[in-house]
């Protein structure tokens, strides 16, 4: 049946643990018969998709999800004729995805390669050792992306696919900005900006397997969706799409399952969920934010925070060589500076004169601490290394006075431990298999 709208209820947005590897944990090698995955081929044949279980990952809690694409030409014109005599592609398509999603427990972050522990939150741990992108630092060839769509008025958490779902994947996504807000009367949010090097649509109508079956392994009758990936192939030479049967979906394999991926007989396939936070979302004023030193004209002890956010800039440039027209790499854009902002209804300020504070810039600390309706923290971004930058005072008639401060931060490279942001999540107990074992970070994503 054709739908007449798409809305909230009906789309799901995925990601892949890369963009050149195997999306699937059930490929055959070529007359070796099964290898790395669980199940043995439905087909019989090697070198095609077993049974296995896809390795895409919904996310959760997302708010918003916007997509879009441009080409770029070059006209070409010559004198004599007014109009153009052709129009050429002499670069890579441009292609954007921005989502956004509340905060919980850090598993999105974990998916998307941020450097961030999964454990219960502790003091000892509060800030993690690890720098939260090394290992984007290090990405050559990012994630894919992939957002379904299922029949009008049907949920996708708790459902089924079926032959009119659609799949958008986007290829070679890498992430250009990563934003946190938290504020009174608002749940705190993430927003995160892609950018990418090919997108492609698996509908009911193109070339896919769609079709119902029952499988032997899961002994319920489903409908599979199953599509090449939208990823580019940037080490080939030149760029070439992946389009081999090894990089395919299988969407009807990723949604939850339980028992022992290890064994065909102990898995059972329950739908899609809502994800395994033990919390739904996290409140303002649930949140424990660990102040800096005083620096400007504000008493920060004695000040109501209202807001506090960050803007992690990760741009990065296309590189291209002779015979790619994909380019064959998007490297980050240094230095990375990030910009805090906290704001806060002005109470008491303090003895302070500005030009003191020009030749002594001292570096601060501060962290931000998510925690549940028990106490219990979910979520800690650690700022080291922010320099003050200024204060900005507002007042008019029935208003408080309001102060904002900023701050920046230049982020240190992987080993540096003294400047940057690092995470903390309590995600771990709910780790599984394919997340701990596919979803790697920075260039092992190559092996």
């Amino acid at each position: 049946m054709a739908r007449n709208r798409v809305i909230y209820q009906s789309q799901a947005l995925f990601i892949a643990p890369s963009a050149t590897g195997v999306q699937v944990s059930g490929v055959n090698n070529v007359g070796t018969g099964p290898t790395t995955t669980p199940f043995a081929p439905t087909d019989g044949n090697t070198g095609t998709l077993g049974s296995g279980i896809s390795l895409l990952k919904k996310l959760d809690r997302v708010q918003s999800c916007n997509f879009n694409f441009s080409i770029n030409r070059q006209d070409i014109n010559e004198f004599g004729k007014l109009a153009r005599i052709d129009s050429i592609v002499m670069e890579s398509p441009t292609v954007g995805l921005d989502f956004s999603y509340y905060v919980t427990d850090g598993y999105n972050e974990r998916l998307m390669g941020f450097n961030i522990t999964g454990n219960a939150i502790t003091d000892a741990n509060l800030s993690n050792n690890a720098q939260s992108i090394s290992g984007l630092l290090a990405d050559l060839q990012g994630n894919n992306y992939y957002i379904l769509t299922v029949d009008e008025g049907e949920d996708v958490v708790g459902g089924n696919l079926t032959p009119n779902s659609t799949v958008v994947g986007i290829g070679n996504g890498f992430i250009t900005e990563y934003s946190f807000e938290a504020s009174v009367g608002a749940i705190p949010t993430a927003s995160v900006s892609i950018e990418a090097f090919n997108i492609k649509c698996d509908a009911s109508d193109a070339p896919i397997t769609i079709g119902a079956k029952t499988d032997s392994n899961v002994g319920a009758t489903i409908v599979t969706l199953t599509g090449t990936s939208p990823a580019v192939d940037l080490f080939a030479q030149p760029a070439n799409k992946l389009t081999a049967v090894s990089k395919a979906y299988k969407l009807d394999y990723s949604r939850h399952f339980t028992g022992d991926i290890g064994s065909a007989a102990g898995v059972n396939f329950t739908g899609y969920t809502t994800g395994s936070s033990t919390v739904s979302a996290l409140r303002p004023g649930d949140i424990v934010l660990s102040l800096p030193t005083n620096q400007g004209l504000l008493n920060l002890s004695e000040a109501h925070i209202q807001s506090f956010s960050f803007t992690l800039p990760l741009s990065r440039t296309v590189l291209q060589r002779l015979g790619n027209t994909f380019g064959f790499a998007r490297v980050i854009d240094v230095p990375i500076n990030m910009d805090v902002t906290l704001s806060a209804i002005t109470a008491e300020l303090r003895d302070q004169n500005l030009f003191d504070l020009l030749a002594t810039p001292t570096k601060q600390d501060f962290t931000i601490r998510l925690n549940d309706s028990n106490g219990t923290p979910k979520i800690a971004y650690t700022v080291k290394g922010a320099i003050f930058q200024g204060e900005s005072y507002s007042e008019n008639i029935g208003d408080n006075q309001t102060v904002d401060l900023t701050y920046t931060v230049q982020i240190g490279g992987a080993n540096d431990l003294e400047n940057g942001l690092f995470m903390s999540g309590s995600y771990g107990n709910s780790l599984d298999t394919i997340t701990s074992t596919f979803y790697k970070l920075g260039t092992s994503k190559l092996g």
